[in-house]
């Protein structure tokens, strides 16, 4: 009996020790298995009043080929009067059909009855959140306000039928703007971890620029981009309005012929075509940038002011209630609990339409103001060797990134943002979000160093669809744009030396 007893007593003192050992991780595990809320970018379907699908549209080269004869003559005519207004107008009315149902009215309102179908009732799930559970569907359009209002009624719907008291919360592409405005208005009390993905939360220059009338100009660019893929609404209309005008092309011109008639096109269209699509927008206005929004608001509005008077109270209140505070907003609840990341991307060109397109972007969005304040290099070039000198001497250089374009010390968040090489905007893989989800599991604020499978800056390889650390260039270029040269070959040298021995004394 004795033995018995000593028996029952040892098991149980073992389930105890293992208990010990394996409830801390597993009680952390849940302590952090919260819903993950994820607002999307801004490719929600609009439909009119009558449930016909009107963005993004389709069917635009039927359009132009139904269209041609009218486009020929009227460039006929503009060409032999030099007056482009006259093909201008032929484009208009071509952007005015294309997106007739899109447009907000002038207090930036939906009027027409277009709407986007309202996010499902969210299902109940107690544990194993994914990225995919809860996606916040909205118009794009509209005021980000009024957007942050229902997702704090679809947060709380979350929380209700998971029984929990937070939630992680992605803002991707525009939806960043919406998950600002969210913080803005109702503060982190929901919120455990919120994520900027790719966001425009800080502007971004393609819209900017459309806004501002700041457009450029390179033939061969701009055929290359019109014949692009990119599931993206806002590339739509660009791609749309290329091949309107670009459809000269067809009368064998020459190139610096068909770039002089883009231009000329462009003075009196563009003006016209942003309040025929965008300009009405509260959405869109989110997201242009603070250095040229009031030089967008002159060029959109001009002598119409009072007419788009409350539409300007709008984007107004928004611009300078959170765009412009949006870094000090994080810093303020950061100090109360929240937890922070930014996953940004680089290394793919911006659209070559717009002034400042070679700046380091992932398409759509350009680094500088994705990653809140990264300072970074061109396109296709590096940061000077000075710059990375004075990085050295400030003890800044381990945010300097192994292939020298980037500088993310200069970033609001330089310890929990990180860099994506050669991930395009509207690519959003399986392998980054692996990272979203160690992020989220961390129980404490998670950063570039807490883990070595994640450090700052990572490249996408599209082929293995797989991430590795960024590396160093290999060039032995030696001037302003790549600090190489004779002393990286005395490095690689020893590095390979190195290995050598290393092998040989069987160390791995």
């Amino acid at each position: 009996m004795k033995n018995t007893f000593k028996r029952v007593l040892s098991l149980v003192l073992a389930l105890i020790m293992i208990a010990a050992v394996f409830v801390p991780s597993f009680s952390a595990a849940s302590a952090n298995d919260l819903p993950i809320v994820y607002v999307i970018g801004k490719n929600s379907t609009i439909y009119n009043k009558d449930g016909e699908k009107i963005h993004p549209s389709i069917g635009v080269d039927k359009l132009i080929d139904k269209n041609k004869e009218m486009l020929t003559a009227a460039f006929g005519l503009s060409l032999t009067n030099n007056d482009w207004s006259i093909y201008s107008d032929a484009i208009y009315k071509l952007v005015l059909q294309k997106y007739k149902d899109f447009p907000l009215d002038e207090n930036g309102e939906i009027s027409n009855g277009s709407y986007v179908v309202k996010n499902k009732t969210p299902k109940a799930k107690k544990s194993g959140f994914t990225l995919s559970d809860y996606h916040f569907n909205y118009d794009s359009r509209i005021d980000p306000f009024v957007n942050a209002k229902k997702l704090n009624t679809y947060i709380n719907k979350v929380l209700s039928v998971t029984g929990k008291k937070k939630v992680q919360l992605v803002g991707r592409c525009m939806g960043g703007t919406i998950v600002s405005a969210y913080l803005y208005k109702y503060g982190c009390e929901k919120i455990d971890t919120l994520l900027y993905y790719a966001a425009a939360s800080q502007g971004v220059i393609p819209i900017s620029c459309f806004f501002t009338g700041d457009i450029d100009f390179d033939s061969t660019a701009i055929e290359r981009y019109a014949k692009t893929d990119m599931d993206d609404d806002f590339s739509d209309l660009m791609k749309f309005v290329i091949k309107l005008v670009t459809l000269t092309g067809t009368f064998k011109m020459g190139t610096q012929t068909v770039s002089s008639i883009y231009r000329n096109v462009a003075k009196t269209l563009y003006p016209r075509i942003v309040l025929a699509t965008y300009g009405t927008c509260p959405g869109y206005w989110a997201m242009v940038r603070d250095d040229c929004y009031e030089e967008a608001k002159q060029n959109v509005f001009r002598n119409e002011t009072a007419k788009y008077a409350k539409l300007i109270e709008k984007i107004d209140k928004y611009h300078t209630k959170v765009f412009q505070k949006i870094p000090a907003l994080l810093k303020k609840y950061q100090k109360q609990g929240l937890k922070i990341a930014n996953i940004s991307k680089y290394n793919k060109a911006l659209p070559p339409l717009f002034v400042n397109c070679l700046k380091q972007a992932d398409n759509m969005v350009e680094l500088e103001t994705a990653s809140m304040g990264a300072t970074c290099a061109d396109m296709e070039k590096t940061l000077s060797s000075a710059y990375i000198t004075y990085l050295e001497n400030a003890g800044k250089d381990k945010y300097l990134s192994p292939d020298l374009i980037v500088d993310a010390s200069s970033c609001a968040f330089p310890d929990y943002t990180w860099f994506v090489k050669d991930l395009a905007h509207e690519t959003f893989p399986a392998a980054v979000d692996k990272l979203i989800m160690q992020i989220f599991a961390s129980k404490t604020q998670y950063t570039v160093t807490s883990s070595s499978k994640y450090p700052q800056f990572l490249r996408f390889d599209s082929s293995t669809r797989k991430l590795s650390a960024v590396k160093r260039p290999d060039t032995t270029k030696d001037d302003d744009t790549n600090p190489t040269g004779f002393s990286a070959k005395i490095l690689a040298f020893f590095g390979v030396f190195i290995q050598i021995i290393r092998t040989l004394l069987g160390i791995k």
